[in-house]
């Protein structure tokens, strides 16, 4: 195979490679775990008006699957912290604590604010919303796939005028190849996430099931206390 074929061959393998990292990247920013990947895009503004990094602001503990505890570097960035979770990810809960001694930044500081995130449950709304997020991402990701695929197959051709019709196939097929092996990924990619969705709207439903248990057992309790001091006499 030709080097300007190879060439060609690599260069659709790396198109369709960001299409399907982008994917990716997106689906770890439909929150549903504590994602760290889902904290790279986030801006923190100062008081002065100096934007930075959150890994450049604060530091970031994952405290379990669901729960970040965010350090700011410096007391003044606590409100801009909170201020640039709202904007980039309002779907977090928020939660200003003052910090255990064993937690501190500042053994020193008593007073010392962290602010834990807690990924908010998916419920049967949530759980639409994402589900319709995923499968729109990942159909925006296909048609950009089999667009690029239709683009290279012409530039092949184009390419290799004149050469055998048995190395055009050959070099067809390794770019068919790529194109199956990337459509393979993000479909992994949708199921993975869809997976993960539909584990934590079970796990939503769950705790439901043990609450409503819990306020029947309540009701019944009550009842029986009622009927208790009922003077059915009187």
């Amino acid at each position: 195979m030709r080097k300007a074929v190879k060439t060609l061959i690599e260069e659709f393998k790396a198109k369709v490679g960001g299409y399907a990292v982008l994917l990716q990247y997106r689906y770890m920013n439909l929150c549903v775990k504590a994602e760290p990947a889902s904290l790279l895009s986030l801006e923190v503004v100062d008081s002065e008006g100096e934007t930075m990094g959150l890994e450049q602001a604060a530091y970031v503990l994952q405290v379990n699957d669901y729960v970040f505890e965010v350090v700011p570097k410096d007391e003044e960035l606590l409100f801009p912290i909170c201020k640039a979770f709202i904007q980039s990810h309002p779907e977090f809960k928020q939660d200003v604590i003052t910090s255990k001694e064993e937690d501190r930044l500042n053994r020193q500081d008593e007073e010392e604010k962290h602010v834990l995130l807690t990924m908010p449950d998916v419920d049967k709304n949530r759980y639409d919303v994402l589900m319709n997020a995923v499968s729109t991402l990942y159909k925006e990701c296909v048609v950009q796939i089999d667009k690029a695929k239709n683009v290279y197959v012409i530039k092949l051709t184009s390419k290799m005028e004149g050469e055998s019709s048995k190395d055009i196939d050959e070099a067809k097929d390794t770019l068919e190849a790529e194109y199956k092996k990337h459509k393979d990924l993000v479909k992994e990619y949708r199921e993975t996430k869809e997976k993960e969705i539909e584990e934590a709207y079970q796990r939503w439903l769950t705790k439901q099931g043990e609450k409503d248990i819990e306020q029947q057992e309540m009701n019944e309790s009550m009842g029986e206390k009622v009927t208790k001091t009922l003077n059915f006499d009187k």
